[in-house]
C-alpha cells in the first residue's frame, strides 16, 4: 500500500469514515501524521490511535467491524476497495521479477492482498506474499525475515512508504528504500523515512529499475 497500490480512497478513507461514525472528524493529513510517527502499520490501529488522541475509547473489534464494512461495501453501497489503483506499470514488475525474486510484505489480510494482485493481473510477478496472518506487523522485522526465508535470499532491498517499513527493513538486515506515497509531503514524510533508516529516497517506483545492476 502506497508502493504498488494507491489506497488514498480505500484504506485511508476507511480510517476517516470509521472515525466519523465514532464521533471524530479527521482528514488525510491526520492519517499521514500518525503514519509518520511510526508503530502505525495497521490502519485499524491508526483509527484506534486517532480516537484515543481525542479521548474516545472503542474496542478494536468494533473498529475492525465498522472499518471492514466501509472497505468491503455491501448490496447497498460499493466498497471503498473499488477505488484502489496500481501505482506501477505492470511491465515494470515483470522486468523486476525477471531480474530478481520478489516478495510483498504487507499489513493487509491475505484475502485483501491476493485479491488486489489478482484483480490487477500482477499476481504472477510476485514470488511470495507475506500478510498479517503470517507474522507480527512492521516495524517488527519478522515479516521481512519470513519473506527472505521463503525467497531463499540472504540479501534484499525493501521498498516502503512508511517509517515502520524502514525500521523493519533495517532490523531484518535488508536495505531500506523509502518511497513517497500519493499525497505525501516530500519534506515531512521524506525526512521521517530518512530518520527511520532509509538508505535512498524515491519519488516514483520506476526509479528503482535504474538502480538494479
Amino acid at each position: 500500500d502506497g508502493v504498488i497500490a494507491d489506497v488514498t480512497g480505500s484504506y485511508r478513507q476507511a480510517v476517516i469514515d470509521t472515525a466519523a461514525e465514532l464521533g471524530l472528524a479527521v482528514d488525510l493529513s491526520d492519517v499521514r501524521r500518525i503514519k509518520q510517527l511510526g508503530n502505525a502499520n495497521n490502519d485499524w490501529e491508526v483509527t484506534r490511535l486517532l480516537l484515543e488522541e481525542a479521548g474516545i475509547a472503542c474496542e478494536l473489534d468494533e473498529i475492525v467491524r465498522r472499518f471492514s464494512a466501509h472497505y468491503e461495501g455491501d448490496e447497498t453501497r460499493p466498497g471503498l476497495r473499488q477505488t484502489e489503483t496500481l501505482l506501477i506499470e505492470p511491465g515494470l514488475l515483470t522486468t523486476l521479477a525477471a531480474a530478481l525474486p520478489t516478495a510483498i510484505v504487507t499489513g493487509r489480510p491475505r484475502r485483501d492482498a491476493e485479491r488486489f494482485l489478482m484483480e490487477n493481473g500482477i499476481a504472477g510477478t510476485i514470488t511470495t506474499v507475506v500478510t498479517m496472518e503470517d507474522a507480527p506487523g512492521k516495524p517488527d522485522p519478522a515479516p521481512i525475515r519470513l519473506a527472505l526465508e521463503r525467497l531463499g535470499a540472504g540479501r534484499a532491498w525493501m521498498v516502503g512508504d512508511s517509517p515502520d517499513d524502514m525500521s523493519a527493513a533495517r532490523a531484518a538486515g535488508a536495505l531500506p528504500i523509502g518511497l513517497l506515497g500519493p499525497g505525501d509531503d516530500p519534506r515531512t514524510m521524506g525526512q521521517a523515512l530518512i530518520d527511520a533508516g532509509a538508505a535512498r529516497l524515491l519519488t516514483r517506483l520506476s526509479e528503482l529499475e535504474a538502480l538494479i545492476p
